[in-house]
């Protein structure tokens, strides 16, 4: 039986490979172009052209990408790239997706709590289309642009669905892009996590930075189940918020007759001193502002 005959490559036969390789690169206006606008000289082909070719290939992956959500890699945002101080060395970089999410989530730093939706994050005063708003609408966003302007506390308050913790979260947005320290909570999420960490008291360091920080936002004010603990925890809150003059934002669906009365009785029993106290507080904290209108939600749902 014939066995096959597995013939090797000679030196000369690379050799014209490489310098095929060359050719090819050299006469690509592509190839020219990436490497003008990575500052690469063109001499750089002929003396390392399996380098040039390797990162044409792998960039090529990312042809056709339109968002962060598409990209394949395995650190997703960052392409491969070249430089050159001398020497051409592989390197990886951010690509336009992950530069423009980056300068979108650029004030998130300066949440010290965020009980917001991804989306939520994002949004701002600006952003808000009015063509198919009602004058009440327009009228509450004015006031609520004002305040956050201006640094003033308000309780937004009325139905589900009209629009509060929107504009609330316009106004938190836009403090922490101007540097400010912002707290943003769901009051009723804040008061499990404090009845879930009472043990360990883990839950002081959240209380803490409410009474500190240069904005807050206390939303969702009154769908929580009150507890004396709870309720002396955001008492001392909003002492230590009025001391030091901090703008400080309440959404709640209730008026405050109603968030009075929420705020009587624990399993404890009634305590409306206590409860007046509280009351007290907000409305020396903050402006109030009825919304009023249709579930916004529900709209957008239908619309959609």
């Amino acid at each position: 039986m014939l066995k096959p005959i597995y013939m090797q490559n000679t030196a000369g036969d690379l050799e014209g490979e490489r310098q095929k390789l060359i050719q090819d690169l050299s006469a690509n206006h592509t190839v020219i172009d990436t490497l003008n606008s990575l500052n690469i000289p063109l001499e750089e082909i002929s003396r390392h052209p399996y380098q040039i070719k390797r990162y044409l290939d792998d960039i090529a992956r990312c042809s056709g990408c339109t968002s962060l959500s598409m990209c394949s890699r395995q650190q997703r945002g960052y392409r491969p790239t070249l430089s050159y101080d001398g020497i051409l060395t592989n390197a990886v970089t951010a690509c336009e997706f992950e530069v423009q999410r980056s300068i979108n989530e650029a004030h998130l730093k300066n949440y010290l709590i965020c009980d917001m939706s991804d989306e939520m994050k994002q949004v701002s005063f600006e952003t808000i289309s009015l063509d198919e708003q009602d004058n009440a609408y327009i009228r509450s966003m004015n006031h609520a642009m004002r305040c956050c302007m201006q640094s003033k506390g308000l309780y937004l308050y009325g139905s589900m669905g009209t629009g509060k913790t929107y504009l609330a979260a316009c106004a938190a947005n836009y403090m922490a892009k101007n540097g400010k320290k912002t707290v943003f909570v769901h009051y009723p999420s804040l008061c499990q996590r404090i009845t879930a960490s009472l043990r360990t008291g883990e839950y002081k360091t959240e209380t803490d930075r409410m009474s500190y920080a240069d904005f807050v936002v206390i939303d969702d004010i009154g769908a929580e189940e009150v507890t004396d603990r709870t309720r002396n925890l955001l008492l001392s809150i909003l002492d230590a918020r009025m001391q030091n003059r901090k703008t400080t934002w309440f959404t709640s669906n209730n008026d405050f007759s109603t968030l009075l009365d929420h705020f009587v009785t624990t399993s404890k029993g009634d305590d409306r001193m206590e409860a007046m106290r509280i009351l007290e507080r907000i409305r020396a904290l903050a402006e109030t502002e009825k919304m009023v209108g249709k579930d916004r939600r529900t709209l957008s749902q239908t619309n959609g």
